[in-house]
């Protein structure tokens, strides 16, 4: 063997050699990160602890940011008339956001009072909320409930969370439940609503359970207007719920979960639209994440609380899914190289060579094929409270919908630096209370 030649066998030797620690050291940190969400998402188990009826009616602000949403708002604003709650505690806001339509006569047919809002160089959720809430007379009122013009509210979600509120004092913000209106209209919706049975229970109530912090989701939510007086609501992003829950548990507190507090929020038919919204929200996670990132760890390591570590693992999420992703295939590649192109002789059928196909082939196929049939099962289940199969012939639906996910990840990561451009989901499916009701 020549010079030039051994040169450059060493050369690829080490390359393999460094290619492999790499890949090593990296399923190893995803290996651990994995068993603390398991270790997290196991409380999911627990059933929430019941809540007595509180012993006073807080005040309530309800706000319900619209724009162009006459089509489906009714129904939501029924749902609030009707809530089993002393009319005189809350007043519904409805702020028209640069509606062309008549949004504000339809709110205030349905008793709501109409905010116009007509200034056209900040566009949005985010904005028309900051704006709105300079309207709103929150010196007046305990706390500000807010709600997607989409959704249908429980008629019990203003009593359930005033039974919370009273059961909590220290809660300064409280997420209700998020649940579809719409979970079988097409594959998609069936798609989105398993993944919040799912999320709701071994998410957001798990981590309730350990007394972490959950995340608000722009919908359903309650916030004390001394924390609004305390943190404001002067944020950047367009995952405003988001960044509103970072900015709350890096300043001390945390959001609570409630359990027995619903709201039905309406999900995309079209592929489209539903690739626009996922990638506004990722837009916005990632910039959260490069925002207010290194405060979580660095906080986590001054405080040691696991709150703040949890808070950073939850921010890398996107990015965790694009790493996990390329270590996945990037295993599967060097396995198949290594052991069945390079090394094929019976001689390399060592331990390691078992390891390896074990581990970068086999584990990672495995949990993405027992996680489709855990949430197509478990999660409908726990939602219903009783064993349930009806979705079980979704899973390769679900496991699509898991497809979808990876190029909106990666792009989102490259749109990430611009926060300004909204781009609106279309509301079309005006269903009443009665019919979520009594869907089979």
């Amino acid at each position: 063997m020549s010079g030039s030649e051994e040169l450059f066998y060493w050369i690829v030797w080490w390359s393999w050699w460094i290619l492999q620690c790499c890949l090593y050291t990296l399923f190893g940190v995803l290996i651990l990160d994995g068993i603390y969400q398991f270790v997290v998402g196991f409380r999911g188990w627990w059933s929430a602890k019941p809540l007595p009826a509180a012993t006073r009616y807080r005040r309530f602000a309800v706000l319900v940011p619209a724009h162009n949403e006459a089509r489906v708002i009714a129904s939501l604003l029924e749902s609030l008339r009707l809530q089993d709650y002393p009319k005189n505690c809350y007043t519904v806001f409805v702020s028209c956001d640069n509606c062309t339509d008549d949004t504000a006569d339809v709110a205030r047919a349905h008793g709501a009072q109409a905010l116009i809002r007509t200034d056209t160089s900040k566009g949005g959720k985010t904005w028309n909320v900051r704006w709105a809430l300079t309207q709103l007379p929150m010196d007046a009122v305990d706390a500000l409930v807010m709600f997607d013009a989409d959704n249908l509210a429980e008629r019990n979600f203003l009593s359930r969370m005033n039974d919370y509120m009273e059961q909590h004092p220290e809660a300064e913000a409280v997420q209700g439940v998020l649940d579809v209106k719409n979970p079988d209209d097409n594959w998609l919706t069936r798609a989105y609503a398993l993944a919040y049975w799912y999320t709701n229970r071994f998410w957001q109530l798990a981590r309730g359970n350990w007394g972490l912090s959950c995340t608000l989701g722009g919908t359903g939510l309650v916030i004390r207007s001394s924390t609004l007086r305390r943190i404001g609501w002067n944020l950047e992003s367009l995952t405003e719920d988001l960044e509103m829950s970072t900015r709350l548990i890096l300043s001390g507190s945390r959001v609570h979960w409630n359990d027995h507090a619903v709201v039905y929020d309406e999900k995309p038919l079209d592929y489209r639209v539903s690739v626009r919204q996922r990638t506004r929200w990722m837009q916005g996670h990632y910039w959260v994440c490069w925002r207010y990132g290194m405060e979580a760890l660095k906080s986590f390591f001054r405080t040691r609380r696991i709150q703040y570590l949890d808070l950073f693992l939850y921010l890398l999420a996107p990015a965790k899914a694009c790493i996990s992703l390329v270590a996945m295939f990037a295993g599967m590649i060097y396995t198949i190289v290594n052991n069945a192109i390079l090394f094929p002789t019976l001689e390399n059928k060592t331990p390691q060579t078992m390891f390896e196909w074990v581990a970068f082939v086999g584990m990672p196929l495995f949990l993405i094929f027992a996680h489709c049939a855990f949430v197509v099962v478990v999660g409908p289940s726990m939602h219903r409270r009783k064993l349930s199969f009806r979705y079980a012939k979704d899973a390769f639906g679900y496991f699509w919908f898991g497809l979808t996910w990876i190029p909106i990840l990666f792009r989102a990561a490259f749109l990430a630096s611009s926060q300004a451009v909204w781009v609106k989901t279309e509301h079309t499916r005006d269903i009443s209370l009665e019919q979520v009701g009594h869907r089979d």
